[in-house]
């Protein structure tokens, strides 16, 4: 029996650049993994949806693995990707489901890497800068991430958190705050894996506030890496996702109410022409 199909899902994005570091990123996994096939499917913006490519691998008589092309749980793993997957697999196809892909040593190192290229040193104050979440849990997983990069650094200035959208601090209130506590030199450094709208409106703030800008992670090898390591663990049924403190388990205060529902995907362009 052959090995089940690498399904990436990514958010998907209207940002041509940002498609073209998605395939770069899937490439460097496929040079690592020969014979592995490695596909890619997009919650949004871009075909092919996820529910599209499962059905396809469904017509196909193949098995899949599919994985979250994103950073922390969020309502797209947890309720759009999930929500593909779950019916699919009401129709009898084989769809193992991996988790996202932080926090993880290699994203530190892959950040890492683009500080360092941004030209941070020893007294560089950090603003780990990401998407925002209507999710009061993935919001929080930013705040692990920004603390195990600063200790993956071994101290030094702090590393900050600040939000691209629905949630507080914005860019450029984390940048105030390192200037007004005396750093002078702050690099704000995305949280994303490619280019985009949101990618591009944190450059933007931050330049305007007086920091640097680092890269966003990209296609680096680490994250190729960490692609096929989570590969490996829905593969061979082990995945350790937390949720404990997510919307479907836990009731939040103003928040919608899902503890309990069943998840629903995302309505993908792709698929409401198609129907």
């Amino acid at each position: 029996m052959s090995e089940p199909v690498l399904l990436a899902v990514a958010h998907g994005t209207a940002h041509p650049p940002g498609i073209a570091t998605l395939h770069a990123l899937l490439e460097q996994v496929r040079e690592l993994a020969p014979g592995l096939r490695v596909e890619l499917a997009f919650v949004d913006h871009e075909p092919p949806s996820v529910l599209g490519a499962l059905r396809r691998f469904a017509s196909e008589g193949l098995t899949v693995a599919t994985l979250p092309l994103l950073l922390t749980a969020a309502s797209h793993s947890k309720g759009d990707i999930a929500g593909a997957v779950r019916i699919v697999r009401d129709s009898g196809l084989v769809v193992r489901y991996g988790r996202p892909l932080g926090p993880d040593p290699l994203l530190l190192a892959a950040l890492s890497d683009r500080v360092v290229e941004a030209g941070a040193g020893a007294d560089t104050a950090i603003v780990l800068a990401s998407a925002g979440a209507d999710d009061p849990d993935a919001n929080a997983e930013i705040w692990r991430a920004a603390r195990l990069f600063w200790e993956y650094r071994r101290g030094g200035p702090p590393v900050e958190v600040a939000y691209a959208g629905a949630t507080t601090p914005t860019v450029a209130e984390a940048v105030s705050r390192l200037h007004t506590l005396g750093h002078d030199d702050v690099l704000v450094v995305p949280y994303f894996l490619a280019p985009g709208r949101l990618p591009g409106a944190v450059r933007r703030d931050a330049l305007a506030g007086g920091a640097r800008v680092a890269e966003v992670l990209g296609a680096h090898p680490s994250v190729a890496r960490l692609i096929l390591e989570r590969y490996a663990e829905a593969v061979g049924s082990n995945v350790l996702m937390n949720c404990d403190t997510c919307q479907y388990r836990s009731p939040w205060p103003g928040r919608e109410k899902r503890v309990g529902q069943l998840q629903q995907p995302h309505a993908h362009p792709a698929d409401v022409s198609a129907s």
